[in-house]
């Protein structure tokens, strides 16, 4: 190779430096490992629950395995997640990877750590349930761009962590692991509803529609498969409780009478909003503009923290004066915030994320040890362009760090080598630009 002029020299040196500090970080997040003993225990359950995830998901009796950057990437982020003050709290980590490689499964891995470790954190005092209760991660897609099977993998994610939770429910929490869908009504009914209220949005008239016509009415959620073992949802896979006439839950069980969740064993997922603002879950997924409710619904701000009383279903905070009982200290605000598909949330859109995400900051913002804390910022893209001044204008936050950094060799990034079409396989991609129709049909 002949030798660098002095401008590629310094870049290939900043490259490099980029690599050392990953490495670095990387190393910080074993030593956590090492010398706390509840990450470790939160690490080993989210390994476990993701395996078990996969597994079901894949149907293969082979354990699976993590791919080098999606080990790595978790590992980077446990110490800014694992001690809220630490100064790599404040980075915003981009993940960039192509399509299909495996984010997903890296950060979902990472949500599932910082489910955990609330729990571990805010252990429940005795008779006094719901400490390390709330929503602790936020996953938000752009708009309605929300897909089937990302939506999928996550709940099935919380399934397990369900699962692993009742293995030992004093360690783990008496409240449930749930995901919630926060993702406007025309994907989940905003209300439960009512007998005779002559709404045709709510729960209760989506379950009723669906129950009567299964094969021509749309399912009451945006799902149509059991996350769990895959089985098909019918007609009997929503019930309204604990009556149809005033219900204030929407339950969705697995009709396979082998499925983990089935008969009185629901799923734990939350599809309306009513109930969404009571059961707080722990994953919520969201999009963007359904934040815009915040100023008018005075219940949805417990989403960001802040409860103060519960009882057996749910959680209260100043908008419900005197209900159920005190907790022993507010439940805090989430502690990581995932953004997919970055790259789609600029122009006017991007204008829009950037005003709510000022007042979403102030809510979730707290003190520890006279510090301001913020949640953990976790975004992922499969193309990049101008990252960092995307970031500072949508977060305004200085720091961003793209994962695997890019190394000297455009080729091979140590996580991921480019290979000739001679090698491996290509993909070819098939774009179809029909004239004189509308997008809508």
């Amino acid at each position: 190779m002949p030798p660098l002029n002095e401008k590629r020299q310094k870049t290939g040196e900043q490259l490099l430096r980029f690599a050392d500090n990953a490495a670095e970080r990387i190393e910080r997040g074993i030593r956590i490992l090492v010398n706390d003993p509840d990450a470790l225990d939160a690490f080993c359950v989210a390994n476990r629950a993701v395996a078990r995830a996969l597994r079901q998901r894949l149907g293969a009796d082979t354990p699976p395995r993590w791919r080098t950057f999606q080990l790595a990437f978790i590992l980077l982020n446990l110490p800014g997640l694992a001690d809220p003050t630490h100064r790599e709290r404040e980075i915003v980590d981009l993940l960039f990877f192509p399509t299909g490689g495996g984010k997903t499964e890296a950060y979902l891995g990472l949500a599932a750590f910082a489910m955990v470790l609330r729990r571990l954190r805010h252990p429940e005092e005795e008779g006094r349930a719901g400490a390390g209760a709330g929503v602790s991660v936020i996953m938000r897609y752009t708009l309605r761009l929300l897909t089937l099977d990302q939506l999928g993998r996550a709940a099935g994610l919380v399934c397990a962590l369900e699962l692993e939770r009742k293995k030992n429910p004093r360690r783990y929490g008496e409240w449930p692991f749930e995901i919630g869908l926060w993702v406007g009504k025309a994907a989940t009914p905003n209300f439960m509803g009512y007998k005779g209220d002559k709404r045709q949005d709510t729960a209760r008239t989506k379950v009723t529609a669906y129950k009567g016509e299964p094969k021509s009415r749309p399912s009451p959620i945006p799902l149509e498969n059991c996350p769990w073992c895959g089985e098909p949802f019918d007609r009997n896979s929503f019930s309204l409780h604990p009556n149809s006439h005033h219900p204030r839950e929407l339950r969705v069980v697995c009709v396979n009478p082998e499925c983990d969740f089935t008969g009185d064993r629901a799923l734990p997922i939350v599809a309306v909003d009513e109930p969404l603002y009571r059961r707080l879950p722990a994953f919520l997924i969201a999009t963007v503009d359904k934040f815009a409710s915040l100023p008018f619904m005075a219940r949805a701000g417990l989403l960001l923290g802040g409860a103060e009383r519960y009882e057996s279903d749910g959680f209260y905070g100043p908008a419900d004066p005197g209900q159920g009982k005190p907790l022993p200290a507010p439940l805090p605000p989430p502690d990581l915030v995932i953004q997919d598909e970055l790259h789609l949330i600029a122009g006017p859109l991007g204008t829009m994320a950037g005003l709510y995400e000022t007042a979403i900051e102030a809510l979730c913002m707290r003190e520890m040890n006279g510090k301001r804390v913020r949640p953990k910022i976790v975004a992922s893209t499969a193309t990049v362009r101008r990252a960092n001044d995307q970031i500072q204008a949508l977060f305004a936050r200085p720091q961003t760090q793209v994962f695997p950094p890019p190394g000297p060799n455009r080729k091979d990034s140590f996580f991921a080598e480019t290979k000739p079409a001679s090698e491996t396989p290509a993909q070819l991609y098939a774009g179809v630009a029909a004239r004189a129709r509308t997008q809508r049909r």
